[in-house]
């Protein structure tokens, strides 16, 4: 029997948020845009995502890694690059969200603090606003 316990796996995309966050806020306050840690960030979610998709017993999932690699290595530069690279990141969580709760399987559950906040949101607020 497989290993349904996907948590390891989220906390891996929710390490890679984490930075796409602090990214942005770096690019808010005038900093140059350092895509590298981003970019070394992508082996993580495509491990993550091998590693959902071999538990589910669903190879079409990588095809959410595949879009955020699409994303990361895309041509486009600065905001635009941000906010295709959370959107990626943030279509793909969720879709393995979805499918876990429907096959049962466990998940990391919000323990009565605030929502998780959607990558894309985040950043174009980031971006629009400034860091908090």
């Amino acid at each position: 029997m497989k290993n349904k316990d996907l948590r390891s796996e989220q906390i891996a995309l929710l390490r890679f948020e984490k930075s796409l966050k602090s990214a942005a806020e770096a690019k808010a306050s005038g900093k140059p845009l350092d895509k590298a840690p981003l970019i070394a960030g992508v082996a993580a979610v495509t491990a993550a995502a091998a590693s959902v998709a071999d538990k589910m017993g669903d190879a079409s999932l990588m095809q959410y890694a595949a879009e955020v690699e699409s994303a990361a290595f895309a041509t486009n530069d600065g905001n635009a690059w941000l906010m295709n690279l959370a959107e990626a990141v943030s279509k793909g969580h969720n879709a393995i969200e979805a499918l876990a709760q429907k096959g049962a399987f466990v998940i990391l559950q919000a323990g009565g603090g605030t929502p998780k906040e959607d990558p894309p949101s985040v950043i174009a607020s980031l971006l629009l606003n400034g860091p908090f």
